[in-house]
């Protein structure tokens, strides 16, 4: 029997540069037991605490959640999005939240300030809800876009059922990697981080590869999101085949992706 997968959710971070977009990916450390070393987007499982988080969520009721999240149960939808920005706090210290009657993000001085709660939020001394009603937070899920959907395949140990987010990065915010699980960051053009994975140089798996790939291209984070809004939203369980004595982990082709398989490993036994 396959391992249930646990609901999770990912937030693809973008920001303007000189030569274009740039995404911000997360180091995991190496001696972490599930993806050690690999660069992925910030974001984790979707705890129950999350959803008793929904009544502070801006802009974004349960009926639009449920929509944009049509892949999930519609009463689970909102907890999705508390969760990603959640997890994005706790990973990179980049916090998608405004003050309540404020429609302006908050800014840099004011996120750099409560980043610093973040790890005793990690190691369980507070918790995100806590700092959310102390500081009297909104959180911003009105501008996440819905860009996909990742099951892991079915004969892996652990397994997530994953709602990535994309988003422009506050203006002024700095992201800053937690030195606990998390060992390095790197905001890179999409093109630049697909180049590195290829030549060996920095490890990623298929889901942060293959969005990468969707992002390549454009001019501006702005335009990468506008494409975002329009993809085509189904949920992708990689299957394992096997085709001309090789092994391949291949996708859905109607899920809108440049590659729709990987090689894994050698030749088939």
């Amino acid at each position: 029997m396959p391992v249930t997968a646990v609901p999770a959710a990912t937030v693809i971070l973008l920001r303007d540069a000189r030569s274009g977009p740039e995404v911000l990916l997360l180091a995991r450390h190496s001696r972490s037991e599930f993806l050690p070393d690999a660069y992925v987007f910030p974001g984790g499982r979707v705890e129950d605490a999350d959803h008793d988080l929904v009544d502070r969520i801006f802009g974004l009721s349960r009926a639009q959640a449920s929509r944009r999240l049509a892949t999930v149960p519609g009463e689970q939808a909102l907890g999705y999005f508390v969760a990603g920005i959640r997890e994005t706090y706790e990973e990179s210290g980049i916090l998608l939240a405004r003050r309540r009657g404020s429609s302006e993000l908050l800014d840099a001085s004011s996120a750099a300030k409560l980043s610093r709660h973040r790890l005793d939020v990690q190691k369980g001394d507070a918790s995100f809800r806590e700092l959310v009603l102390a500081e009297d937070l909104m959180l911003a899920a009105d501008l996440l876009s819905v860009h996909a959907h990742w099951i892991t395949p079915e004969d892996s140990p652990r397994r997530f059922d994953t709602i990535f987010f994309a988003t422009r990065t506050p203006p002024g915010q700095a992201a800053a990697h937690d030195g606990v699980e998390l060992t390095d960051h790197a905001w890179l053009a999409p093109k630049q981080a697909l180049a590195e994975f290829r030549a060996g140089r920095r490890q990623m798996i298929i889901p942060t590869w293959a969005n990468l790939e969707t992002l390549s291209g454009f001019a501006t984070a702005e335009a990468a999101l506008e494409a975002s809004r329009r993809r085509p939203i189904v949920p992708i369980l990689p299957a394992m085949v096997e085709r001309d004595g090789r092994r391949r982990l291949v996708i859905r082709e109607d899920a809108g992706y440049p590659t729709t398989e990987e090689l894994v490993g050698g030749p088939a036994a």
